[in-house]
This record gives C-alpha cells, sequence and structure tokens, in this order.
C-alpha cells in the first residue's frame, strides 16, 4: 500500500507541476492533499467491505537480538590503554617497528568502531520502525474497528473515513 501511495504521489504532482512553477508551500499542499485523497479512499474502500486488522507480527523484541555493546566498548578502551604506554617516544628502530604495527592495530580498532557504530546505527532504525509501525497499526486499526457498522454501506464508509481523514491530518497552528 506505501508503494502505491508513494508512487501516485510522485506522479501526481510531477503531473500537475509540469505546466507551472509552483512554490514549495504550494507543492507540500499539494502533495499532502493527494495523500488525504488515498487515505479516504483507502479507509472508505476498506470500511465498505469490512476489512479488519490482525497483528500477526508479535512482539518486535522477539525477532531482533542486539549483542553487549558494553563489552565491545570496554575491550576496545583496554586495548588502546595498552597500546598508549608500549609505543611512546622510541627514537630508534624499533620505537619505529612499534610505530607501525601500533598504527595498524589502531587502524583496525577504528575499523571495528566503525562496525560497532553501523551496529548501534541499524539498532536504531529497526527501533524507530517498530515504533512507527506500532503508531500506524494502531491508527489504522482505530479506524477498522468501525468496520462492522459500515460494511455494504457506502455512506456510512465515507462518513467515517472522512472523519479520520480529517482527524489524523489535522493541522494545528
Amino acid at each position: 500500500m506505501s508503494a502505491i501511495v508513494i508512487s501516485l504521489t510522485i506522479i501526481s504532482v510531477w503531473l500537475f507541476g509540469l505546466g507551472n512553477s509552483a512554490t514549495i508551500i504550494h507543492n507540500s499542499i499539494l502533495s499532502t492533499s493527494i495523500i488525504s485523497g488515498s487515505f479516504l479512499l483507502f479507509t472508505t474502500y476498506g470500511l465498505y467491505n469490512g476489512y479488519k486488522l490482525k497483528d500477526n507480527l508479535g512482539g518486535i523484541t522477539d525477532r531482533f537480538r542486539l549483542k553487549s555493546i558494553k563489552k565491545i566498548i570496554e575491550s576496545v578502551a583496554n586495548l588502546f590503554n595498552e597500546l598508549a604506554d608500549t609505543g611512546s617516544g622510541a627514537d630508534n628502530i624499533i620505537g619505529y617497528i612499534i610505530s607501525i604495527i601500533l598504527w595498524i592495530i589502531v587502524s583496525i580498532v577504528i575499523g571495528i568502531l566503525f562496525w560497532v557504530f553501523s551496529t548501534v546505527l541499524w539498532g536504531v532504525i529497526l527501533i524507530f520502525s517498530a515504533m512507527l509501525y506500532w503508531i500506524y497499526f494502531r491508527a489504522l486499526r482505530l479506524v477498522f474497528k468501525q468496520s462492522y457498522v459500515c460494511k455494504g454501506k457506502l455512506i456510512k464508509s465515507l462518513t467515517v473515513g472522512s472523519f479520520y481523514t480529517l482527524l489524523y491530518n489535522a493541522n494545528q497552528q
């Protein structure tokens, strides 16, 4: 459904904007209106046909396991402390070799830190995705709770769909 709404919005804004150059405010109002109209049609159609939503995803925390990053950070900090004491200020060939080895080790540690950062970033993305899923699912479930009243009744479906469309698109200024 999301892909349909996104492609419909892009095509509509592009088609309506071919002949003129509108401001960004005008374009945002146009795209919001198209999304609102699509939402109205979606909810009216779903209410008229008596659709219901079922939560089949379950607990989001059951699907993803985040490893303990604290242990990784502590081991990296200990490695930095040990390496900082090893090669400080030697002006002979052994000091240069230790410096090169430390340079390679620090490069590897920085690579590992980037890997840890990307893991944390993916964890945050998953958490935000789960929150958005929960918010949208609850909102749509609230709409489709009315489907037993609206099934087969076009005017009632249109009224309830219009109410929730206005409710979800209300702009307070």
